[in-house]
């Protein structure tokens, strides 16, 4: 039985609203294998004079080399899997189904794009990019419903909000949920758009063999997973 941790962060949940998709999406690292993966990210950080976070906002044109070394760790390490799921937020109707409340239908989405992913026989640390919320119990609640759901299958052994600016595999994990983002949300075609970023993206659609981030992937693809998710919450 493996223990896995996994790394979870989102993007543009809440914010511009000229954006329609809201990506929230988690790294996938076997827990024996994280401290010498983010030693390696230090290393590089180091020798590129790259310090601080590294996720989606910090990447700009004078860390290109930076980022491109970062991208290789993840395209080359085999044990490293991504998953997201992509909302449309034109299918969010909180008042309906939420009780009014974003926050509970945030986290409904955050089980929906977890509880397709974990596998039997396993073992579950979830790391979670703190956000201050209006109810205390959220983190709690998404661990028992996961439990319960899981129950005899998955473990999930613990679920925790951690602060992302001294976590680099939730950083990365930003960085990757950015990237399909900015393709979803057609960022990569508007006037303005960062040239960085776009190079970034289609290397790592290169790297993937694909055409575009900008679509779902089949249920069972492992590396890079893309739930294009078309229910209502």
């Amino acid at each position: 039985m493996t223990v896995f941790n996994i790394y979870c962060d989102e993007s543009r949940h809440t914010s511009d609203k000229g954006d329609r998709y809201a990506v929230i999406g988690a790294l996938q690292c076997p827990r024996d294998e994280k401290k010498v993966l983010v030693h390696r990210i230090h290393n590089l950080q180091a020798l590129h004079n790259a310090h601080g976070e590294l996720g989606w906002k910090r990447l700009s044109p004078n860390r290109t080399r930076f980022y491109d070394e970062l991208l290789d760790i993840f395209l080359d390490t085999s044990f490293l899997n991504f998953r997201c799921i992509v909302v449309d937020r034109h299918n969010l109707d909180h008042e309906r189904y939420n009780d009014g409340s974003p926050e509970l239908g945030f986290y409904k989405l955050y089980y929906q794009m977890l509880v397709h992913w974990l596998e039997p026989s396993h073992e579950y640390r979830l790391y979670l990019d703190w956000q201050q919320n209006a109810a205390s119990n959220r983190f709690r609640d998404l661990k028992t419903v996961l439990t319960r759901k899981l129950s005899g299958r998955a473990h999930v052994l613990s679920l925790e909000p951690v602060w992302s600016d001294n976590q680099p595999m939730v950083q990365l994990a930003d960085l990757l949920i950015g990237a399909v983002g900015y393709a979803w949300n057609e960022r990569d075609k508007a006037e303005g758009a960062s040239e960085a970023k776009i190079a970034f993206l289609r290397r790592l659609e290169a790297g993937l063999g694909r055409a575009s981030l900008a679509r779902g992937t089949p249920k069972g693809e492992k590396k890079f997973n893309i739930f294009d998710w078309q229910g209502r919450v």
